[in-house]
């Protein structure tokens, strides 16, 4: 009832500012592209492109999507639903891909991956040595692996940078045995200190921020749905089956 309160609000919203709404032009990304950075002068913004509603665009930063008229003048922060589409989510698809993309580009080479000899499936994984659900969820890994998913685990200490959990992830990060180390800290033993110059625990961190991560574990589905929270290795491996199923 909530999510359809909430659709009400956006479409009510895009009712009220119908006449607001410009023709498509050329001159209109550059021109809300120049508004937003006045406004929002720390806003990254990877791209403005019309909507599938006319006169409105939408602007993508990180995995954040906001909506903008064509003159620049009205933003709307919310979900566009497509009710002749099963109700389909058009921004939340937006959300998947920019996530998809941004894994894509920060690359699996410094993540620290549990992963059986043919993974049937692969979820990203931001976790924090220190959270209690993620150190049952390491415990579990052996059932993971055997269900035929593939953990990667990307850094996100809760606690932000310079804090004894940051430290402790940066150590096990520049380990030179990563999935030893993460072993050891996630069963709350003591890892060897190694603040390496080269760890990427601060850009993974930075990554999920921009794509909303909050809590950990947050999990990423090769589709790009994100799941807050731990899920048991059989439910892991039943939101994985039907994603897949899903996006076939």
């Amino acid at each position: 009832m909530r999510r359809l309160q909430c659709y009400s609000i956006f479409l009510f919203t895009l009712l009220s500012f119908q006449f607001a709404f410009a023709a498509p032009s050329k001159e209109a990304p550059d021109k809300i592209r120049s508004v937003l950075k006045q406004q929002f002068p720390d806003l990254a913004i990877n791209d403005v492109k019309p909507s599938p509603v006319d006169g409105l665009y939408q602007v993508l930063a990180g995995a954040n999507v906001l909506y903008v008229t064509g003159d620049a003048r009205y933003a709307l922060s919310g979900d566009m639903i497509d009710l002749q589409d099963a109700q389909n989510n058009l921004t939340e698809d937006l959300r998947k891909q920019a996530r998809v993309n941004g894994l894509k580009a920060l690359g699996q080479e410094n993540m620290i991956i549990f992963s059986p000899k043919n993974p049937k499936y692969t979820v990203t994984v931001f976790t924090d040595v220190d959270c209690g659900y993620c150190r049952k969820m390491q415990s579990e890994m052996s059932k993971i692996n055997e269900l035929g998913i593939a953990i990667r685990y990307l850094a996100f200490p809760r606690s932000g940078p310079d804090s004894p959990t940051f430290n402790k992830m940066v150590s096990v990060w520049c380990a030179k045995d990563k999935k030893h180390a993460m072993t050891i800290a996630q069963s709350d033993k003591q890892v060897t200190p190694n603040l390496c110059s080269d760890s990427d625990v601060m850009k993974e961190f930075q990554f999920g921020l921009q794509i909303g991560v909050s809590g950990t574990p947050t999990l990423i589905f090769e589709d790009g749905t994100m799941v807050p929270g731990y899920l048991p290795p059989e439910k892991l491996l039943e939101v994985a089956e039907h994603l897949a199923k899903k996006s076939a």
